[in-house]
């Protein structure tokens, strides 16, 4: 019997992921992507010799006993790369020059904290036995939720019994409201800061558990590095690419996704095809718009989004040393900052220069990311000149405060780069220049259960994106372009296979 063809829209890690796994299932796969470089948001960028980073700041999974390891070897990404691994998350640093480092190993954290704050030891101790209950804890793969049964939900929920009841009520806590129980100043920010005050307290103790046992590093070479290798894997096991073509619609007929059209007029004939763009694009141009599961459509009309970003990177003739231990920085300013029509009173700086291969000989590569407003970056859309003016003010305001914390950084700079929301949504398409999706607020979680892979009234038609794996990032899209195969092979009758390299 003829291999089924399937046609995937977008060679981001879901695109390339649903690639992988429908190779190693016996179906042939195409994927088509607009742009010239795999990866989607997973990638980088290059300015006079420097690397500068748009996605990955730690990788979870990145070392055996992990289990987003194995599907990381499944994909070839990590076989034989060097991971960087940081002792600190965050570190927050109020304007009276105190410091509160988050470290990964709960000892560690737990003694640092009471030394800041030995009025705070309750609130501390809850923190740490809740750290310490996910000891050992990794991110379950397995079957996708449209396939399992009412028993592989007991034995899931089994195998996480002693965790079960501590997951339900940190889902139910944002890590800004934990904040509050704390009377110093500076940990209650630091813990706002590290991962965002409206994310469930699960989200910090879930970034943490990984990084105490060094499963949770900066691959070496960064995202388009990482990207590519998974790229090469896809290719070595018989998969096409179309780089340069971009797909304007879905082809259907008699209720069939039967392949999809590019922007050239060329038509492709699929059996199956697999959207791994972003959902509001695939729903609503892709597709027309008219048939969405009723959580789409809920979704896609009232629900919350990841702010998007600024990011601001800085190639320096320098190392910041003092940056080595920690993934990053928040420092508060003496004198808050009006930046792209919001107050700033924090800055946070970030820097690579652990990873020798982003910069050259003595030298660094340094970032500093700022929380967006969609729509006043929107109205700039069509004034290119208030476009690059407000870019040249928010790296300048950057250097200046960075070059105040880091005194003689202003003058070893020696390029400069300003991505923008809008940036980021002319690359990628993503909604609104969202690095993410949705916000896996207590609110989602109690109104959704899951974000379906598949389109009412058309068949023949997966979803493969982060979209469909609140809030996103790169674990999700690997899992989501996985989880769509398996749902296909159970389809077809056929018993999901999974290899590796």
């Amino acid at each position: 019997m003829a291999e089924k063809r399937i046609a995937i829209i977008g060679a981001g890690i879901s695109g390339l992921s649903a690639g992988c796994y429908g190779r190693m299932n016996g179906y042939e796969t195409t994927i088509f992507e607009s742009h010239a470089l795999p990866g989607g948001l997973c990638t980088a960028w290059t300015r006079q010799g420097y690397t500068f980073d748009g996605c990955i700041h730690w990788l979870t999974g990145s070392a055996p006993g992990d289990s987003l390891y194995a599907l990381w070897e499944e994909l070839g990404a990590v076989q034989g790369r060097k991971m960087y691994d940081h002792s600190v998350f965050w570190r927050t640093v109020g304007a009276d020059g105190r410091s509160f480092s988050l470290y990964a190993d709960p000892d560690r954290l737990e003694a640092h904290m009471k030394e800041l704050s030995p009025a705070d030891a309750e609130p501390i101790e809850q923190l740490i036995e809740w750290i310490r209950t996910f000891d050992g804890f990794s991110m379950p793969v397995g079957k996708p939720r449209e396939l399992m049964s009412g028993f592989d939900g007991l034995k899931l929920a089994f195998r996480m019994r002693r965790q079960l009841s501590t997951l339900k009520r940190l889902s139910t806590i944002t890590t800004g409201e934990f904040a509050k129980r704390f009377q110093d100043p500076l940990l209650a920010a630091g813990l706002a800061e590290a991962i965002g005050g409206h994310t469930p307290l699960i989200g910090l103790v879930m970034t943490l558990i990984p990084m105490a046992r060094k499963a949770a590093g900066f691959p070496a070479g960064g995202s388009l590095e990482y990207a590519r290798a998974i790229e090469r894997r896809y290719v070595s096991l018989g998969g096409k690419i179309c780089y340069g073509a971009r797909v304007t619609r879905i082809l259907e007929a008699n209720g069939k996704a039967i392949g999809v059209e590019l922007a050239d007029g060329t038509r492709v004939e699929a059996d199956v095809v697999i959207s791994a763009a972003d959902l509001r694009a695939t729903l609503n141009s892709l597709l027309d718009g008219t048939r969405q599961h009723e959580t789409h459509h809920v979704l896609l009309e009232a629900g919350k989004l990841y702010p998007p970003c600024i990011q601001v990177s800085f190639g320096v003739k320098r190392v910041l040393h003092e940056l080595d231990e920690c993934l990053g920085e928040s420092f508060k300013l003496r004198d808050p900052m009006r930046l792209a029509g919001a107050d700033v009173e924090w800055i946070n700086v970030k820097s690579y220069g652990f990873d020798p291969s982003l910069a050259p000989e003595g030298c660094s590569v340094v970032t500093s990311i700022l929380t967006a407003d969609w729509e006043f970056w929107n109205r700039l859309r069509e004034d290119r000149a208030a476009y690059e003016a407000e870019k040249e003010t928010i790296a300048a305001a950057c250097t200046e405060a960075i070059d105040a914390r880091y005194p003689g950084f202003k003058g070893a700079i020696e390029v400069s780069d300003v991505a923008t929301p809008l940036t980021f949504a002319r690359y990628t398409g993503n909604w609104k220049g969202t690095f993410m999706t949705w916000m896996l607020s207590p609110e989602f979680q109690k109104q959704h259960g899951y974000v379906r892979k598949t389109v009412p009234g058309i068949d023949n038609l997966y979803i493969a994106s982060m979209w469909t794996v609140p809030p996103g990032g790169l674990p999700g899209a690997a899992m989501a372009g996985r989880e769509v195969v398996q749902i296909l092979c159970a389809n077809d009758g056929k018993r999901f296979v999974a290899t590796k390299p």
